[in-house]
């Protein structure tokens, strides 16, 4: 079934372009790049370490909160329906920018991204434009548990790299101190796809948002209470914090998914943490699975990233 009534192959271009008209004090577009599908902050501070994120195929909800709200991403980068920002776009995305200071190239884990993100580096390098690479892996069922951290694709753990990203360089500091402050970040961030069937009355862990079958499937437990337990102990575990962390939980709805239940679902993960969860976030983010579904992620992380965590960051598709 036909889900929108735009054009599928200029969607993306004509949303920047609306969004730019309908938010002009806070965004602008790049007019004359090779695909048009670029939004950035508004005005441009090229007297800093900027972070330019590749929202992945169409962006929606996440390009306008990465580049609308106060304390997130300089840029946000997006494809066509399903398909990765180009490398070009990307590029001219630095350009435009035109910072002496560098930029942090922010993505998720995804074939797609990872090339046009290193081709993209490539094209800036020769243009005397310095660059560095943060891919998120953070969907840690996205393989076999047995295999590397880094072979795992990124679901939602980008949107709290954003936010301590853009903290950390209004401090002042390089691009080489941002990029390993997020590689750390990365190590401790962890997502995971909690849904509902209803006609089998099940509950399942690790289903992809690309229609990939779920990891883990359980009966007799298809309610809320135990959806909270199942995914915080498979987090926890992923993650081991440590005592000198802080643990943020993010939930992300998809499009069918109750607006209540999300926040049923962080009230039964506070209650199971025995107060282990420093602060929580809810929203909706996810609107290209079809299944009554939510992300979870678990971030745990030191001293070095808590100032970053403490100002809450309000959009359209969540409270951070």
């Amino acid at each position: 079934m036909k889900r929108f009534l735009a054009n599928p192959d200029t969607i993306t271009k004509d949303s920047m372009d609306g969004l730019r008209r309908v938010y002009p004090e806070l965004v602008e577009t790049i007019p004359e790049s090779y695909n048009q599908r670029t939004i950035l902050r508004h005005p441009i501070d090229p007297n800093r370490v900027n972070i330019i994120v590749s929202s992945g195929g169409w962006g929606g909800p996440f390009t306008l909160s990465f580049c609308t709200t106060p304390g997130m991403a300089d840029a946000a980068v997006n494809g066509n329906i399903c398909a990765a920002p180009s490398a070009y776009d990307i590029y001219e995305t630095a350009k435009k920018i035109n910072s002496p200071h560098g930029y942090l190239l922010l993505y998720n884990n995804f074939m797609g991204d990872c090339l046009n993100n290193d081709l993209a580096l490539d094209l800036m390098e020769k243009d005397g434009l310095k660059g560095k690479l943060v891919s998120f892996c953070d969907d840690c069922l996205s393989v076999d548990e047995s295999v590397p951290r880094e072979e795992r694709t990124g679901l939602t753990g980008i949107v709290y790299a954003a936010k301590i990203a853009s903290g950390y360089v209004k401090t002042g500091a390089t691009l080489e101190e941002t990029a390993d402050l997020l590689s750390y970040v990365k190590s401790r961030t962890a997502s995971i796809m909690v849904s509902a069937n209803f006609k089998d009355e099940t509950i399942s862990l690790g289903e992809g948002i690309s229609g990939e079958p779920p990891r883990y499937t359980y009966e007799g437990q298809f309610n809320l209470k135990d959806a909270a337990k199942l995914a915080y102990d498979k987090l926890y575990q992923d993650i081991s914090p440590k005592d000198n962390e802080r643990v943020y939980v993010l939930i992300n709805r998809a499009i069918y998914t109750f607006y209540e239940d999300q926040f049923i679902l962080a009230k039964y993960l506070d209650e199971y943490s025995h107060g282990r969860i420093h602060q929580m976030s809810a929203g909706y983010f996810f609107r290209m699975c079809d299944s009554y579904a939510f992300s979870v992620t678990m971030m745990a992380v030191d001293e070095r990233c808590w100032p970053f965590m403490e100002e809450r960051c309000f959009s359209d598709s969540f409270i951070l």
